[in-house]
């Protein structure tokens, strides 16, 4: 069973470029590439990154996820929030 605190979200991964201007774009640099006509840098979408299945993706697995910083406080506070109120929930 997938729990929602276990769950990958590219918006929560470092490499999620909305924070440069990107917005739905993975920057990777194991991702991007270099576009041949204007040597500038190509950024796939976190959407076609996680649908592919190929190996040198990071697919529905997110092999390629990196928790950034303020994601992983979020978490931690969703997950004792969590913790509270199962503690303080009733018992069947």
């Amino acid at each position: 069973m997938t729990y929602i605190k276990d769950i990958k979200l590219c918006v929560d991964c470092a490499f999620y470029g909305n924070h440069v201007g990107q917005r739905d774009k993975c920057i990777n640099p194991k991702l991007t590439t270099v576009d041949l006509v204007t040597g500038g840098q190509n950024y796939p979408y976190c959407y076609a990154e996680r649908r592919t299945t190929l190996s040198d993706h990071c697919g529905e697995q997110a092999r390629f996820f990196v928790l950034n910083a303020d994601a992983e406080q979020d978490r931690l506070q969703r997950l004792a929030e969590l913790e509270e109120a199962m503690r303080d929930a009733p018992t069947l």
